[in-house]
């Protein structure tokens, strides 16, 4: 890797949310350097969906996940508190998140921009946190049988025997990219994309109005991270190219990627297994074939050993954090 005076100079922005934003936030985290982290914010469940109906604030899960992924380290107490999830019954802040709350607040007080930026500077975030807009918006899916759902977590959350595939998803109504998001986009060095689930966190993102075109007047290298498993809900069958070949069709503001990160390791059989009992979910697959597609559309294609091993020992197939920061970084 280039020496650490480089990468202190170098506008690393990453769009993205759920647990994939977190994990490739964490790892850049580790290194020198202030990534800019982009976030999703069409969330309509859980704690968010809550806050955002009561209140009309934007939806905090990915940006509260992109904070803590930021946080000094040392600041364990806070974080710990930030993560907190409270519990009562019936309690009107039952199953709320601190974090969530906290963000709320700020937003209240200071606006969601400015709101973000002192909840970051609270937990000493090394980097920035941005919302893709401040627009309010849901999300809506075609599914294969013409019906539709609205909303992040009905999409996300459909039962094992909802056998329905999602033929398109839009934003209603449209939203536009706020200005600190596009700026933080058009100068930067390197956008990474993904990991993450591509309908509900990923291509959101694509969705809003001016995201392809701010992406498009960069100078930036773009890398699309591309995920290990498959989700049903959202992805079963699909191989790195249909993931590819799926973020093309939403426009990203280019004709090519400069990369696409792939993972090599093998995952033991018997967790495997657990995957597809549980989730019927499998590993994404880059055959020959779905390499030569890949290549149509990327001027490279780094393939390695992303799995973190201490998930491994819990259980959980993830990427490793710090590997995946050493990959882009290399790039």
């Amino acid at each position: 890797m280039q020496g650490s005076s480089h990468i202190l100079e170098r506008r690393i922005v990453t769009i993205g949310g759920g647990s994939g934003g977190f994990i490739v936030n964490r790892g850049l985290n580790r290194y020198p350097g202030r990534p800019t982290a982009i976030c999703t914010v069409f969330d309509s469940g859980g704690s968010t969906g809550k806050l955002r109906d009561e209140f009309g604030s934007l939806p905090q899960g990915d940006i509260r996940r992109c904070i803590l992924a930021l946080a000094n380290d040392e600041y364990d107490t806070l974080r710990e508190i930030f993560s907190h999830r409270f519990q009562g019954n019936g309690s009107g802040l039952s199953e709320h998140n601190v974090g969530n709350v906290l963000l709320l607040a700020a937003e209240q007080l200071w606006g969601p921009i400015e709101g973000i930026r002192r909840i970051s500077r609270l937990l000493d975030a090394h980097g920035e946190v941005l919302p893709i807009s401040i627009d309010h918006a849901t999300l809506v899916a075609e599914l294969s049988d013409g019906s539709s759902l609205e909303g992040e977590g009905a999409i996300d959350t459909r039962g094992y025997n909802d056998t329905r595939t999602i033929v398109r998803v839009s934003l209603q109504p449209s939203a536009l990219i706020c200005r600190e998001a596009a700026e933080a986009i058009q100068k930067a060095d390197l956008i990474v994309l993904g990991p993450g689930d591509l309908y509900t966190s990923i291509i959101p993102n694509l969705l809003v109005e001016g995201a392809a075109e701010a992406i498009h007047d960069s100078s930036a290298r773009v890398i699309y991270v591309a995920n290990i498993m498959t989700k049903y809900a959202e992805t079963r069958d699909f191989s790195v190219a249909d993931f590819v070949e799926t973020l093309f069709a939403y426009g990203i503001g280019r004709d090519c990627l400069d990369a696409v990160l792939v993972n090599s390791g093998v995952i033991p059989k018997k967790l495997l297994q657990a995957y597809q009992a549980k989730e019927k979910a499998f590993p994404v697959v880059f055959d020959a074939g779905a390499e030569e597609r890949v290549r149509l559309r990327s001027e490279k294609i780094v393939c390695a050993d992303f799995l973190s091993k201490p998930g491994l020992v819990q259980d959980l197939i993830r990427h490793d954090s710090t590997l995946l920061a050493r990959h882009i970084l290399d790039l």
